[in-house]
């Protein structure tokens, strides 16, 4: 399976808010390029959940950060090309991100390889908030950023292989270490493998097993005592089924089983180069991010999710681009006892080129082409014939061609003002970004209208042209003032800043827009002119503009020893203001597309709180989040949703873990004993702009014990223990509705070794 995606491809510790000591031996905490001031005295929450936690809790995804990171929301359905993501009350299921995605410092651009396994990651750090000043574009809720295993800090072997539920496999296998010749070198491989959860009543398969491979290889050396080199490659595959959706009737309120009759399938493979170098002169730092990305994926659905042959879409991605930042941060000799400070400049370039062909079948033709056709002819030009216009193919294509060129360039800085007690920082960002796009939707049929014609005839269409329509320049300014009680992690801090994401094009509406024209150029081509034709997009209109968003917040940080015991937490308070808001919509009736509009305005205002206590062996941790947005100003010209909540962002999340270690302290064998209990609870979620539906306030709990022996370590994990019944996706197709249930309880057990 891998290798067939290949191939078509080329066509820690407990978990708190402050992070404490690394988890492994001998080794050094890095931090990323970016951070002048100690995380404990940013003015922002931040979370970090580093490699045990992850281990223990069996977070091997981004997606499973969910509720554990306050307000955060990353829904695992769909495949792993879908990585909606919302954090405080913003966020979208399609196109950009509001959280930006950095992995060893280089930047993610496509969401589509958000969803990656964590092979290896050392840390995991949400810095929540807008992060604009420092990141830019499409980090308007925040960044997450992961740190992996640097041959620098840490040596020896590490491996390990998980079995559970759904004949889940996983595993994984790395080396570290350093040559003589003070090279390091490291690297490692991972394999997952899922019979999936899911069942397709029609076909009686699983519909979303999953098989994935990923690839990482570094080199760091010191080239010269003053400049430090880093290499970083990494690569991913996978092929998976996937949305495992179920129809929703809303006569009966019943949910029927998932059942369709075409293939469902998502295939990627993604590559990443990354070039890092660190020149240390006498006064400054000078650091040097480059990066090459390749990503080629396939998406196949059956997009009516139904048994009925209506019609599928492929969408074929392949995509390269580049990115290069530069980061310049004083030393000792040019930074004072009272400032700090860091400069930066970045630029990126990225090209798509895309396929999406939507293929008609019958039952699509007569109900979404025909159908509106003959319905909206006059009975006076219709002959007595029901079905007046008919099409001689069961099936055709509707092709659609896309190239995208996305490019950008930044400028930004950032200052860090210490005075007694007070820390003062001021930012400011200037990001220009622009789009240029070809596209080509073309389509042909033989149609026959019985009243005046006696034979087929040949119907071609072409619809193509070039958008320039995106270019923009925002500022990006940020400013927040800490004050510290004296111990440098008990604060205080209130902080304003900007935040944006980046706008776009409509590619997924092209399909609609074709249809219309399809049908109209028909009833012209008979010299029939419909009073009831719908009125047509065009491909201008399929633009949207960026989204921008003011927030303000106040917070402050707790780090306290009592004893023997340790306490520490954070607590914050937002508002945030958001314009031109991206919602994705569907154009009205039986449409077979979806697209991203600016809709409006809207307004969240929300509150956050984590801390964590340990004692001994003893630990517990919790994090909430509470949001509460709303609409201030969002009529789609049928309805006003003005005061509604804004759909598929939750109104609460909790995340709550407790667990004892006990040592063995005079055994020869066994290290210690670990035994955990946690809880992670979402809800509600309000699905459509309307509010009509809702999804509960539902908790999962999980449970999991490790036994560390000198060399190896046993795990055993099970999650949603309870076998909640929860859903985790809704959303319409022509005029259809769906829901997609959440995973039914799991368990898994597993070995790790580290030499």
């Amino acid at each position: 399976m891998i290798l067939e995606t290949l191939i078509s491809a080329l066509l820690t510790v407990p978990f708190a808010e402050k992070g404490p000591a690394d988890t492994l031996d001998s080794s050094i905490i890095e931090t990323s390029v970016k951070s002048v001031i100690p995380i404990e005295r940013m003015s922002s929450p931040v979370t970090e959940v580093y490699m045990l936690d992850m281990k223990e809790r069996g977070i091997d995804s981004p997606k499973k950060l969910s509720a554990i990171v306050p307000n955060l929301h990353i829904p695992d359905y769909g495949s792993a090309m879908t990585s909606s993501i919302y954090l405080r009350g913003f966020g979208s299921r399609m196109e950009n991100p509001v959280l930006g995605f950095y992995v060893d410092d280089v930047p993610v651009l496509n969401k589509n390889a958000y969803d990656i396994d964590m092979l290896d990651i050392r840390r995991a750090t949400v810095f929540r908030g807008p992060q604009g000043t420092l990141y830019g574009r499409n980090s308007m809720c925040g960044v997450l950023s992961l740190s992996t295993l640097s041959p620098a800090d840490y040596s020896g072997l590490r491996a390990g292989i998980e079995y559970g539920s759904a004949n889940s496999v996983s595993a994984n296998a790395s080396y570290y270490g350093k040559t003589r010749k003070g090279l390091a070198i490291g690297g490692g491989i991972g394999f997952r493998h899922s019979d999936g959860f899911y069942t397709n009543s029609f076909t009686g398969e699983k519909c979303d097993p999953y098989d994935g491979l990923s690839l990482r290889f570094r080199i760091e050396k010191a080239l010269r005592p003053d400049l430090y080199f880093e290499n970083i490659i990494s690569a991913g595959a996978l092929t998976q089924g996937g949305w495992p959706y179920r129809q929703y009737i809303p006569e009966s309120g019943e949910l029927r089983e998932t059942a369709y009759n075409d293939r469902c399938g998502y295939k990627r493979f993604n590559l990443t180069e990354a070039v890092k170098l660190r020149l240390e002169a006498d006064n400054y730092t000078l650091n040097s991010i480059s990066s090459l990305q390749i990503l080629f994926d396939r998406m196949d659905l059956d997009q009516d999710f139904t048994t009925r042959s209506m019609f599928t879409m492929s969408q074929i991605q392949r995509e390269g681009t580049l990115t290069q930042e530069i980061i310049l941060k004083p030393k000792a000799g040019w930074k004072t006892d009272w400032w700090n400070w860091q400069s930066g400049v970045f630029a990126f370039w990225k090209y798509n080129r895309m396929s999406a062909p939507v293929n008609f079948k019958q039952d699509g033709i007569d109900d979404l082409i025909l159908g509106n056709a003959n319905n909206n002819i006059p009975e006076d030009v219709a002959g007595g014939y029901d079905n007046p216009l008919m099409f001689k193919e069961t099936g055709f294509t509707i092709g659609s061609e896309f190239g995208t060129n996305t490019y950008g360039a930044a400028l930004y800085h950032e200052s860090y003002f210490s005075f007694g007690n007070w820390l003062l920082t001021a930012g400011l960002r200037l990001d220009y970004e622009g789009a240029v796009m070809n596209y080509c939707s073309d389509a042909s049929v033989h149609y026959l209208f019985q009243p005046t014609m006696k034979d087929w005839k040949r119907f071609e269409i072409l619809y193509e042209g070039r958008l320039n329509e995106i270019q923009y320049l925002e500022v990006l300014p940020k400013v927040s003032v800490l004050y510290d009680f004296g111990s440098g992690a008990n604060n205080i801090f209130a902080t304003i800043s900007k935040g944006y994401r980046s706008g776009g094009y409509n590619t997924q509406i092209f399909s609609d827009i074709l249809q219309n024209k399809m049908m109209n150029g028909l009833m012209e081509d008979l010299g029939v002119y419909l009073d009831n034709a719908p009125a047509e997009m065009t491909a201008e209109s399929t633009a949207y503009r960026p989204e921008k968003s003011w927030n303000f917040e106040v917070g402050g940080h707790l780090d306290k020893w009592i004893g023997g015991s340790h306490l520490s937490g954070s607590a914050s308070a937002f508002y945030i203001l958001c314009r031109d808001q991206q919602i994705t919509i569907f154009p009205p009736g039986m449409s077979t597309g979806r697209m991203m509009a600016n809709v409006g305005s809207s307004r969240s205002l929300g509150a956050e709180a984590t801390l964590s206590y340990g004692y001994k062996g003893f630990s517990a941790s919790a994090a909430y989040g509470y949001t509460n947005a709303r609409f201030t100003d969002y009529n789609d010209g049928n309805h006003d949703y003005s005061g509604n909540r804004i759909p598929y962002s939750p109104e609460h999340t909790l995340s709550c873990r407790v667990g004892y270690i006990h040592p063995f302290i005079n055994s020869s064998i066994v290290r210690n004993i670990s035994v955990n209990a946690d809880c992670s609870a979402i809800g509600r979620i309000w699905w459509d702009e309307a509010n009509k539906f809702m999804e509960p306030f539902t908790a999962q709990v999980g449970a999991d014990v490790s036994i560390s022996f000198h060399k190896f370590d046993l795990r055993f994990r099970m999650d949603n223990l309870l076998n909640e019944d929860y859903n985790v996706f809704y959303f319409k197709s022509v005029g259809n509705t769906f829901f997609q249930r959440g995973k039914p309880l799991r368990w898994n057990v597993g070995i790790s070794i580290s030499l």
